[in-house]
């Protein structure tokens, strides 16, 4: 922290500081996995402004705790003695004591916001892991986070490219504009990797409303308990696939990708000089990841890179994949 001193005719000392250093914690609660990140944020006193007016000058990370699968204790209940557990082991494995911790923020996202508990979840988080923003994030507010802690808002302003940044989670897929270092527009589409889970012999352990109501317009009966065969789960992905690269062009025309969209769609969508992925399914559409979890994010991955290259979208990989939410909530939240 650097300091200027000022005395005036009184002898009284005024301290002003020029540089604040905070360390941030972010928390992303996703629908498929959820994760840790703490950071070190550099703030400097902007000279331009009359005011005590701080602008970011550096961010680093000091420690990414591991991915988690998202404990739920059943189908509509998040397990959070579980989630809790897991978080305060990642906080004494990275060195750091809550009391620490200056600012950041809990962001419970994708279809995991919708849970019975998601209020709870993140307000018991938020009063035991330091001093929060906490907020259970909308669709558009995952896209931003998202957006930012891909790389994208950097790299557009570096660049000077327009780049549309597709964060693909287990429940949700959230869409960026980014353009000059902004967010232009952003949209959400219910397209994700954990729609459904099977245990190792096929059979479905969980389902979502949004694949019920996905299978059911393609003509397939699911229910828990039911054996789904590979077959079936490429068909489900492809059609979720289709609705997303739709939704990626402007205004959806199908009527399956219409039921899908979360937020009105995006306007304009000519210009874009790259397409960039992030999320858990990402790590697939990058070929990154080779475990399975017995879901639909191979599936997905596959059937997007299928629809991307027919579609001729400009595909490049991010700096950052399924760690991209917890960043962006980490530090530019």
């Amino acid at each position: 922290m650097l300091c200027q001193f000022q005395g005036g005719a009184d002898s009284r000392v005024f301290i002003k500081t020029t540089q604040k250093l905070l360390t941030s914690v972010g928390v992303d609660i996703g629908s498929s996995t959820s994760h840790i990140i703490f950071s070190s944020i550099l703030l400097e006193k902007d000279p331009q402004s009359r005011s005590e007016k701080f602008k970011i000058k550096e961010r680093n990370i000091l420690h990414s705790g591991p991915i988690h699968l998202t404990p739920f204790s059943d189908a509509d209940t998040i397990d959070l003695v579980a989630l809790r557990d897991l978080f305060l082991r990642d906080y004494a494995a990275a060195g750091i004591d809550v009391s620490e911790i200056d600012t950041g923020a809990v962001i419970i996202t994708g279809e995991s916001a919708k849970k019975q508990n998601a209020e709870q979840i993140v307000e018991a988080l938020a009063g035991e892991t330091g001093k929060f923003v906490a907020a259970t994030a909308g669709p558009n507010f995952e896209a931003v986070l998202a957006a930012y802690g891909a790389g994208a808002v950097s790299r557009s302003e570096s660049t000077g490219r327009t780049i549309m940044n597709v964060d693909v989670g287990g429940g949700s897929s959230n869409i960026s504009i980014c353009r000059e270092g902004r967010i232009a527009q952003t949209a959400a589409i219910n397209v994700g990797g954990r729609l459904l889970a099977t245990d190792d012999s096929g059979t479905i352990v969980r389902l979502e409303e949004t694949g019920s109501k996905v299978a059911e317009r393609l003509g397939i009966k699911l229910s828990i308990g039911l054996r789904i065969d590979a077959d079936t789960q490429k068909r489900l992905a492809s059609s979720l696939a289709e609705s997303l690269v739709e939704a990626l062009q402007g205004p959806p025309k199908s009527d399956m990708a219409r039921m899908l969209m979360m937020t009105p769609p995006l306007e304009a969508t000519e210009g874009i000089d790259e397409l960039t992925f992030s999320g858990g399914v990402a790590e697939y559409i990058y070929k990154t990841e080779t475990q399975e979890f017995n879901d639909l994010g191979r599936a997905l991955a596959d059937a997007i890179r299928v629809k991307v290259t027919e579609s001729g979208m400009p595909l490049h990989e991010p700096e950052h994949k399924i760690r991209a939410t917890v960043i962006g909530a980490g530090q530019s939240s």
